[in-house]
């Protein structure tokens, strides 16, 4: 079984870097289909590009079109993932269950990712999946090796791990969250006449991070004395990568579409380095100093988006509240 390192696409310039310098795969999100600002998603003609590009070395492309479409939108998200398979695209990442069956008939070649925004809590929730007709399910970010060997032993489901990880357990679980639907209210027809509503990741649009805001809790008059945390910061993994390795897991994909080129572009060149020295049998310590360095470069990008998107949401919200009052 081959190890694929899979690397995010948020632009065209982004994917073919991640090819140039490693990258097996890398997953891109069509506009207004895949949980993520059109910022950070692909036009028709670019994934088409790119799928010719990767072609060329022996190489796929996956896409991201991991949104829960209206009962309206059904017709509208299958004719997407037809036009997908059509132009050669070798996957795709679905978060609604009872959309994973239709692919499947429709498909029956086309790889079928259970998506991290899915919300996948245990082994049962695999075995579903797996009966459903899916191939790979995502390993979510806030479980560790532990559960991914859970999942190894009791299931023939192809595994892909994140690359980064939470250091601690928070309380949001990806793809079940909607706080940000309440903090911008506002929805727009796309080409193909899909509904766009820019505050529901889950129907199109983006999350605003909320959960990285800071949060007070309070009883009655009085506040509690220790702020909730709701979601901690994913980290870049090192140590566990051998283990993963080791565990057989098939593919390791590399969070960050919303990232400026030139750092995943470096993270890919890291992890094709880290994964093959794996691969080898050798250890990773020497790796240490890049990764720390990569870590930091990671946590700055991040830092600065998410404070754009939490003063957006603050706007957003006083925006409704004022609305509401008037």
């Amino acid at each position: 079984m081959m190890t694929i390192l899979m690397a995010p696409g948020g632009s065209l310039e982004m994917a073919c870097a991640s090819l140039a310098r490693g990258a097996d795969s890398v997953y891109v999100g069509p506009r207004g289909w895949s949980r993520r600002p059109a910022t950070d998603e692909l036009d028709d003609g670019a994934i088409a590009e790119l799928v010719a590009e990767a072609a060329r070395d022996g190489k796929d492309v996956r896409v991201a079109i991991n949104v829960m479409p209206a009962p309206d939108e059904v017709g509208l998200f299958l004719d997407r993932v037809a036009s997908f398979a059509k132009i050669g695209v070798s996957g795709v990442m679905v978060c609604d269950p009872g959309l994973i069956p239709l692919v499947r008939r429709a498909h029956p070649a086309l790889d079928i990712h259970v998506s991290v925004t899915a919300g996948v809590f245990n082994v049962e929730d695999v075995r579903f999946y797996d009966e459903l007709g899916a191939d790979y399910v995502v390993l979510p970010y806030r479980w560790g090796v532990a559960e991914a060997a859970q999942i190894r032993a009791a299931s023939p489901m192809k595994l892909e791990a994140f690359l980064f990880q939470n250091p601690h357990r928070g309380r949001i679980c990806p793809g079940r969250c909607y706080s940000s639907s309440y903090f911008h209210v506002k929805h727009l027809r796309g080409d193909d006449d899909k509904d766009l509503y820019l505050g529901s990741a889950a129907r199109g649009g983006s999350c605003y991070r909320i959960c990285r805001g800071e949060w007070s809790l309070t009883a009655g008059d009085r506040r509690h004395p220790d702020s909730p945390r709701l979601k901690s910061s994913p980290e870049l993994l090192l140590w566990e990568v051998p283990e993963y390795v080791a565990m057989g897991v098939e593919r390791f994909k590399i969070p960050g579409r919303e990232r400026t080129a030139p750092l995943v572009a470096d993270i890919v060149g890291f992890y094709r380095r880290v994964i093959d020295a794996a691969l080898r049998g050798e250890r990773v310590e020497g790796f240490a100093p890049e990764w720390l360095e990569l870590k930091d470069r990671w946590s700055g990008e991040r830092d600065n988006r998410d404070d754009s998107r939490i003063r957006g949401a603050e706007r957003a919200g006083r925006a409704i509240r004022a609305g509401v009052a008037a």
